[in-house]
């Protein structure tokens, strides 16, 4: 009596742990009516995951692969701006390039079967990564003087803001030549800027993927194939400077995430893990006509087990007086 017992309460503490998952994953606004592809090695594929950090990030460790001494510990003191990029400071609070591959996107038939790919090259590389410590977040950040090292205006730059209740995230990517853009995401990227609010809100998707972390990041963020329309949840704010005879072209969306609850509840939950945590993040612009497909990662980044505490203070500058 007492095995049967034993058994049955077993059965039902894991039949609780999966309902609490489920119910985890149902805070994410996503896109979920697709299929994938089923080519073996397909990071689009259910039945494959990636299993180690190094299979999607294009930085390398170097010698550590050839059996010498790991890289140093981290620097307990305060970080850059903007952060280190990995393997700088031991791997630990930086940022890398992931590999594009890791970012499943809609196929060219994908308005027909539903099918994703993964993604071909991001075209807007990575400038940096700073994350701001601040009780007031600070909207339209481009302005401030210390922002990307006081770098910033050196070249054109997407930039994406994220307003978070303990300060900001801020991510820069250098915006390449026309030509280097693939034509198709070239134009959908020319719409993106010059659209209004309501047609930028309906096509900037952010797509998370969880490399390294405990698993109850894994369920509150998903599993890193549907992506989130940004707009859709979350208040957004677009800050465009067109490049000019004496200025680069600065392109600022700032996504507020303490204005919404769903984003809220998630980042609680990574917060409390970010020490044990390697995440990558891609930026997508929407292909919602046949013409505007296959889609292409516009752009992204991974950060690695982040200490919150070494983050720099932003510097109090007043932002309404630039």
């Amino acid at each position: 009596g007492k095995e049967v017992e034993r058994s049955q309460s077993l059965s039902a503490s894991k039949n609780k742990i999966v309902k609490m998952s489920t119910k985890s994953r149902r805070i994410a606004v996503n896109e979920n009516d697709f299929q994938v592809s089923k080519n073996a090695g397909d990071p689009c594929d259910d039945n494959n995951s990636i299993s180690t950090e190094e299979d999607i990030t294009e930085q390398t460790l170097g010698d550590e692969d050839n059996g010498n001494e790991a890289p140093p510990s981290h620097s307990k003191s305060i970080l850059s701006s903007p952060l280190p990029q990995y393997p700088d400071n031991g791997g630990i609070s930086c940022w890398s390039k992931p590999a594009d591959k890791i970012f499943c996107v809609r196929s060219a038939s994908y308005l027909r079967d539903r099918i994703k790919m993964p993604s071909g090259p991001a075209p807007f590389s990575c400038r940096g990564v700073d994350i701001w410590l601040t009780d007031n977040p600070e909207r339209h950040i481009a302005r401030h003087p210390d922002v990307m090292g006081g770098r910033l205006e050196e070249e054109d730059t997407f930039l994406v803001n994220f307003l978070l209740p303990f300060g900001n995230l801020v991510a820069y990517f250098g915006i390449p030549s026309s030509e280097r853009i693939p034509p198709i995401l070239g134009n959908l990227w020319t719409k993106f800027i010059n659209g209004d609010q309501q047609y930028r809100d309906a096509r900037l998707k952010l797509l998370p993927v969880v490399v390294n972390g405990p698993w109850i990041v894994k369920a509150a963020v998903g599993p890193g194939k549907s992506p989130a329309l940004l707009g859709k949840v979350i208040p957004l704010q677009y800050y465009f400077r067109s490049p000019s005879k004496n200025k680069k072209g600065i392109y600022e969306v700032d996504v507020i995430i303490t204005a919404s609850s769903i984003a809220k509840g998630i980042l609680s939950v990574v917060k409390g893990h970010t020490k044990s945590l390697t995440m990558a993040m891609g930026f997508i612009i929407e292909a919602a006509e046949e013409e505007e497909l296959p889609e292409t990662v516009l752009c992204n980044f991974q950060l690695h087990e982040l200490h919150l505490e070494h983050c720099p203070q932003l510097p109090h500058v007043d932002l309404n007086e630039i």
